[in-house]
């Protein structure tokens, strides 16, 4: 597992996602420092990464070989009353125009900002019952919902308008990534929390589908038998 944390950032250059798909849960993932030859590397392509078909044809036989060691993870808890509901529009938003119409520097105020709300947030989603009005705060952001919202029709609105206060069962909302899903953390109500968030989307001639997600157990290694 170690191996694959540190693998996964041959080609994506992080372990957030690889790591949570890993271990399951409610993860929080970190690299330890880079050699400046590892820093200096370039990504790989996933035909060099993936075996055969996934990768392509005669692909996979040479993997590169990671950085050892730098790809780690955490678990927080996480309130089993929590769900997740998603948003999903019908339309893509390729990840290097979503960092495209981030800023290059940021008002050292608005990186406070987000620096004590995610040290709030796995606290808060941690704790049974979840305090609605903790979570929604610690949900807030100032680095790049607000800078999105031009790809992302409606993110404003939604953003801005949906509060534990506004809609029943609601912890809080915000963009998935770099989108254009969007997330809402819930106890109750969600269905009618998704049909709210769809019905913006409706309005720009946009169709969604939605899902309700709860946290996954990981990924399980199961060897063939007689083989250690």
């Amino acid at each position: 597992m170690t191996w694959l944390t540190s693998l996964s950032h041959t080609p994506e250059r992080h372990p957030d996602n690889v790591g949570a798909a890993l271990f399951g849960g409610f993860v929080g993932t970190y690299l330890k420092p880079l050699t400046p030859e590892d820093v200096a590397r370039v990504e790989i392509p996933l035909s060099e990464v993936l075996p055969a078909p996934a990768g392509g044809l005669d692909t996979g036989e040479r993997p590169p070989e990671p950085p050892h060691g730098i790809g780690h993870h955490i678990k927080f808890p996480w309130a089993k009353e929590i769900k997740a509901v998603a948003v999903i529009p019908d339309f893509q938003v390729p990840t290097a125009k979503a960092r495209e119409v981030l800023p290059k520097e940021y008002p050292r105020q608005d990186v406070t900002f987000n620096l004590q709300r995610i040290a709030l947030l796995p606290v808060a989603l941690g704790q049974s019952p979840p305090d609605p009005d903790l979570i929604y705060l610690a949900m807030q952001d100032k680095l790049h919902q607000q800078y999105r919202q031009t790809l992302i029709p409606g993110l404003g609105e939604i953003v801005e308008s949906m509060s534990p206060s506004s809609q029943e069962g609601l912890l809080g909302v915000c963009l998935s990534g770099a989108g254009p899903t969007i997330l809402a953390l819930a106890t109750s109500n969600f269905e009618q929390i998704a049909e709210r968030i769809i019905s913006r989307f409706k309005s720009e001639n946009i169709d969604c589908q939605w899902l309700i997600l709860e946290p996954a157990e990981g990924t399980k290694v199961i060897r063939p038998s007689g083989r250690s």
